[in-house]
């Protein structure tokens, strides 16, 4: 069984994806030339059916990007998006008058795949430097640990109720939780405060060697 992360745990994964999110915040508003916030409200590691619910009632349209994950974490990153939120996101990606994108075309996806690719990578380095000595190798080998690299994200356009069970398909015989990051997006126009879902879905050695490595850092 993959272990359960108590309260005080997801309180500090919390605040290590809060420096992620500053500096995802950074790349966004340099990217778009405008000011750009991204806060986390809460991190809890939950399980599917309700993950699944969190994401919207299950006939609602989502479009989710999925970053596979190698080295010493293994699995998963989806930022996932309402639709109406997503295609707004895309319209300020593209610099569009808001309601230009009607539906996910090539550069909509592309935008939202480089959105993920801002957003999952900062998240993923914040892991690597805030965690003590780094992440150690999930299998307890000796040696230096390896980098975490993301693969490049893909993008998906499901319903809700059957996105996880299509997105996480290779870890569903060992996967009963999920870690949510919820995550609010905002930027200085009133009209445009988003809120997105970042799933990250370690796989059980992963989950392991990171509730270890809380551990070390909550006993200093």
């Amino acid at each position: 069984m993959p272990p359960v992360l108590s309260e005080s745990q997801c309180r500090h994964l919390r605040m290590i994806f809060e420096r992620g999110a500053a500096a995802a915040s950074l790349a966004l508003s340099r990217w778009l030339g405008e000011d750009v916030r991204l806060s986390i409200s809460e991190v809890e590691q939950v399980d599917l059916a309700e993950a699944a619910g969190v994401l919207g009632p299950a006939e609602a349209l989502v479009a989710a990007c999925a970053m596979g994950l190698s080295g010493p974490l293994g699995g998963q990153i989806l930022l996932v998006f309402e639709d109406r939120a997503g295609l707004a996101l895309a319209d300020l990606l593209l610099r569009q008058p808001p309601g230009t994108a009607k539906d996910w075309g090539e550069l909509e996806r592309s935008a939202a795949m480089e959105t993920t690719n801002i957003v999952g990578c900062a998240y993923l380095n914040a892991l690597a430097a805030h965690l003590p000595g780094g992440l150690a190798k999930p299998d307890g080998g000796d040696g230096p640990g390896e980098e975490l690299v993301p693969s490049p994200p893909t993008f998906l356009h499901e319903f809700a109720g059957s996105l996880l069970e299509f997105a996480l398909m290779d870890q569903a015989l060992e996967l009963d939780r999920v870690l949510l990051v919820h995550t609010a997006f905002a930027t200085g126009r009133r009209e445009l405060s988003l809120d997105w879902t970042l799933l990250f879905v370690p796989d059980h050695a992963s989950l392991r060697a990171l509730a270890g490595a809380i551990g070390e850092l909550e006993s200093h």
